[in-house]
């Protein structure tokens, strides 16, 4: 059965999953999606559970850049920077700590934008681990060339 459902993801990756990682969008939408929390951010600015306005700023900065380097026909560095960006917020905000706190106080939306990252952190990193970086340079030489 394991088996089974270890083929069907990697299928589904391979497929579906590299439509997802080769558009700007999930890290545009992550960026866009971490920058609504400024505000709650600002207005708890001592409070524990929410994350600093400087970190906010530098995630939401960080998701655009490599969602930048994605539009820009270098889908395989866009993908590596949003998986290890994604990866570094899932430790920083994802602790079951701190999404427990938020449950109690009444925020789901961040709980939603962490879940946001971890699906970034598998479907990008498997991108970037397992798709030759030759490719990209042909079809960039390709280009340059115009053929």
């Amino acid at each position: 059965m394991s088996g089974e459902i270890a083929h069907r993801a990697k299928t589904f990756l391979d497929t579906n999953g590299r439509h997802y990682v080769e558009s700007p969008l999930p890290a545009l939408a992550s960026s866009i999606a971490i920058l609504c929390r400024l505000p709650d951010s600002k207005r708890f600015y001592n409070s524990r559970i929410f994350p600093r306005p400087w970190t906010v700023l530098l995630y939401s900065s960080l998701f655009a850049a490599s969602g930048w380097m994605t539009y820009d026909n270098a889908p395989i560095d866009g993908a590596g920077t949003t998986a290890a960006w994604s990866a570094i917020y899932c430790i920083m905000n994802g602790s079951p700590r701190t999404l427990g706190r938020l449950l109690r106080v009444g925020r789901i939306a961040p709980i939603g934008i962490a879940g946001f990252a971890a699906v970034n952190t598998v479907t990008h990193g498997y991108y970037y681990l397992t798709t030759p970086r030759s490719k990209e340079d042909v079809e960039e030489v390709k280009i340059l060339k115009g053929k």
